[in-house]
C-alpha cells in the first residue's frame, strides 16, 4: 500500500514487534527547528488479535502516532509554549522568514516571541503583562502593553503572520479573527483555541466554525493540553 508504517499496539505486543521489525524504520529522534516533515504519508496499524489487523494508509498527522519531539532550548525561551508553535509551523511546512512582520497576541512571558526572533522575523508582542526582559531585548522585538483584542486590523496594518495564544473564551477569539480575515491584511495564522470547562459543557461549536474557514484546519497538537490549534496559511 505504501512504505511508511508505524505500529500503534494495544495488544499482541510481541507479535506486533516482530511485524514492525520487518518494516522500514521511521526515526523518532528529537528534531531541530526549522524542520519540515517528509511529504510522504505516514500510515498506522494495530493488531486486533492473533490474525486480524486494522490499518490506515494515510493518517491525519505527519508524525508517527501524532507525536513529535524537538531539540529543546532550555536557556533562551521563558516557557515551553514555543514547542506547540514549532509543531504547528512544521505541520504547515512553512514559518516566518527573516524580515517578515508578525503579531504575537497574548505574548507574555514571550515564548512565541522568542521563537519568532530566533527565525529572524519582526515580532510585535502584545499583552497586558510584560515580556521577560531578555525576550524584549531581542533584535526585531517590539512590545505593546494592551489587550490584543482591542486592536483593530487597521491599527496594526499589513502582517505576514498573526499568532495568538491568548487565554480567552473561543467565541471571543473567533470574532477577532473574523475581523482580520475580512480585512485581508494577513494571510498566515496560528491560534490556540482554549477549551473551557469539562466535556459536558465545553464549547465544541466554535472549533467547528474555525474548521469551516476555507483553507484552515483545527487539530489537537502533541504539545497542546486542554486546547486546540487553528492554522491557516495561503501561498
Amino acid at each position: 500500500m505504501q512504505r511508511n508504517w508505524v505500529a500503534c499496539l494495544h495488544t499482541r505486543f510481541r507479535r506486533g514487534a516482530l511485524i514492525a521489525s520487518k518494516l522500514p524504520t521511521i526515526s523518532a529522534k528529537p528534531r531541530p527547528f526549522p524542520w519540515r516533515p517528509g511529504a510522504a504519508p505516514v500510515g498506522a496499524w494495530a493488531l486486533l488479535d492473533e490474525g486480524a489487523m486494522i490499518a490506515s494508509a494515510r493518517c491525519s498527522s505527519p508524525f508517527p502516532n501524532g507525536a513529535v519531539e524537538f531539540e529543546q532550548d532550555k536557556e533562551g525561551p521563558p516557557s515551553r509554549a514555543y514547542l506547540k508553535l514549532w509543531e504547528a509551523l512544521a505541520r504547515m511546512r512553512k514559518w516566518p522568514a527573516p524580515g517578515e512582520r508578525c503579531l504575537d497576541a497574548g505574548a507574555s512571558p514571550g515564548g512565541w516571541t522568542w521563537a519568532l526572533a530566533r527565525l529572524g522575523a519582526s515580532a510585535l508582542a502584545v499583552d497586558q503583562a510584560p515580556l521577560e526582559p531578555r525576550v524584549a531585548a531581542l533584535p526585531g522585538v517590539s512590545f505593546l502593553r494592551k489587550d490584543a483584542f482591542a486592536l483593530k486590523p487597521e491599527d496594526v496594518g499589513e502582517l505576514d503572520w498573526l499568532l495568538c495564544d491568548v487565554a480567552c473564551y473561543p467565541p471571543k477569539l473567533y470574532d477577532w479573527i473574523e475581523k482580520w480575515l475580512a480585512s485581508g491584511l494577513c494571510r498566515n495564522f496560528v491560534c490556540t483555541i482554549k477549551m473551557q470547562g469539562g466535556a459536558k459543557d465545553a464549547d465544541f461549536e466554535t472549533p467547528r466554525r474555525f474548521a469551516r474557514i476555507p483553507g484552515g484546519s483545527v487539530v489537537h497538537l502533541y504539545h497542546n493540553k486542554h486546547e486546540l490549534t487553528w492554522m491557516l496559511g495561503y501561498d
